[in-house]
């Protein structure tokens, strides 16, 4: 039996927020770690308003926004702020369970959707961490936006002032993460599916909508074309397998797109069955389009595309949830290069599309009005307590690079990070081991040999350090030029009596 959310939004709204804030108190006790210390601790932006109009550190503009609260109510003490992340993501799975009561779904499945998107292992990256808030303000954004688009479908001719509140949603969207830009393909779903012909705004004329859709395509494909064909494109494919794969044999789009593909369903494993997860993710490379994992990702994509075709008549919710799910995974989907193939963070937001279609799914396989009940609970339980010990993963830089380290052996990344965390403790040894093993793996990670550089030249063997700053500036990684330049004047000074250079 279909409900209306607007006469049920308090008790529904109360339980999931304080689901939320339950299942992750122990990320109150949290330090910061990875991305943290120059997004927030080192940032002036987040300190001021003056600071923010600045934009010393180009960032988020509506991250940034919500940190100028944290810092003035608590300063740099790492607690106060986790409040907004949880904030921010329990009200997400709040706004989830409004959007299905608009949509029609049935109350048991808009019930179980929010809470596998609350409850979800995979969400603990964006939610354990303050630097990634900026995906859980796009993904609220985004869902008022679709809100408000709704409502101006129902109002008619009244529907401007709603069509308005969209547009300013939408803006706030995209000042916390780009990705909100495929935002039109949702609404332009949501009308198809679900409204007919005299209620729609977007495809309100269908050939308009076909045309808009059609050059859209077109349009994008060429400036993909181009975009491929470039040179940086080249150079930063090259980077990624480098830097996530330790391959040095030179890139080509063959390899890279196997590689692409591979990282779908891997991520796609990661939801399905929720362990092992880590902020990095390290694996070999497919051997040829034949490789299992290659063929796996192909496979799922004729059957995105087959499902898509099917439900787009017969099943409206399964057609949204498919296109919300593909709309949001294109710009994290690696078609260009991004920092890595493969992210927890990066499911965020499909996370209510694969949310929505595994409820439907277990609400048709389950028959039983028992089963319903029992299986999806029990599951929720299950993710429930993976998700408090994840979040334990996040607790401090040691428990969270150990984690990466563990899951994924052959990252330089986090054997790098590994490294800090003893250097940091003054165990020389053991970060010098570290930071060994992330050089060998990867000759061209640039802050493996620079931190090698640092321990020899603490412990005087210096011409260990001087090998090693040589490998660091010979790399010359964008990233470190100010350390690189840095470093060019201080060798000179105090590690040899004539300049290096």
């Amino acid at each position: 039996m279909h409900f209306r959310f607007s006469a049920k939004i308090f008790w529904p709204a109360l339980l999931l927020m304080v689901g939320a804030f339950l299942l992750y108190a122990n990320s109150f006790g949290n330090v910061w770690t990875y991305d943290d210390f120059p997004v927030v601790v080192d940032n002036p932006d987040i300190r001021s308003l003056v600071g923010f109009f600045a934009d010393a550190h180009p960032g988020r503009p509506l991250r940034e926004l919500t940190y100028l609260l944290d810092h003035a109510l608590f300063g740099l003490q790492p607690g106060g702020w986790h409040i907004q992340n949880v904030f921010w993501h329990g009200l997400n799975a709040v706004l989830v369970f409004l959007l299905l009561g608009r949509l029609g779904v049935e109350s048991r499945v808009a019930w179980f959707a929010s809470l596998l998107f609350l409850v979800h292992p995979i969400q603990v990256e964006v939610v354990a961490n303050i630097s990634h808030r900026k995906d859980s303000l796009a993904l609220c954004f985004v869902l008022l936006a679709l809100l408000c688009h709704i409502r101006a479908c129902e109002q008619g001719r009244r529907r401007w002032g709603w069509e308005a509140g969209m547009l300013g949603a939408w803006a706030l969207a995209l000042l916390a993460k780009q990705n909100a830009v495929v935002l039109p393909l949702v609404l332009l779903a949501y009308e198809y599916a679900f409204l007919a012909d005299g209620r729609r705004i977007l495809l309100k004329k269908r050939m308009f909508g076909a045309g808009v859709a059609v050059a859209s395509l077109l349009g994008g494909l060429f400036w993909y074309r181009h975009f491929v064909a470039s040179s940086g494109f080249q150079a930063e494919t090259a980077k990624l397998l480098q830097s996530k794969a330790n391959y040095f044999d030179g890139a080509t789009l063959d390899l890279y797109y196997r590689m692409v593909l591979k990282s779908w369903v891997f991520m796609l494993g990661k939801v399905i069955y929720p362990t092992n997860l880590a902020l990095e993710y390290t694996y070999s490379i497919p051997a040829g389009w034949f490789d299992p994992w290659v063929l796996a990702a192909c496979l799922l994509l004729l059957a995105y595309a087959v499902g898509l075709w099917l439900s787009a008549r017969h099943s409206p919710a399964v057609f949204f949830g498919l296109v919300w799910v593909g709309s949001f995974w294109l710009p994290v989907a690696n078609l260009w290069p991004l920092s890595y193939f493969a992210a927890d963070r990066y499911v965020y937001v499909p996370m209510v599309g694969l949310c929505l279609l595994l409820a439907l799914l277990f609400d048709r396989v389950l028959r039983t009005t028992t089963g319903r009940a029992l299986v999806p609970a029990a599951l929720i339980a299950i993710l429930g307590v993976l998700t408090w010990q994840q979040n334990r993963v996040w607790k401090n830089p040691e428990t969270l690079w150990t984690q990466a380290h563990r899951v994924s052996s052959q990252s330089t990344f986090a054997l790098n990070n590994l490294g800090n965390v003893y250097f940091l403790k003054g165990d020389l040894l053991k970060a010098r081991d570290f930071y060994s093993r992330a050089a060998a793996l990867n000759p061209m990670n640039a802050t493996a040999h620079y931190n090698l550089g640092l321990i020899y030249q603490r412990v005087g063997l210096q011409a260990e350090a001087l090998k090693n700053f040589r490998k660091f500036l010979v790399i010359d990684d964008p990233t470190f030029r100010e350390q690189a330049d840095a470093l060019r004047k201080r060798l000179g000074i105090s590690l040899s009596k004539t300049p290096v250079w």
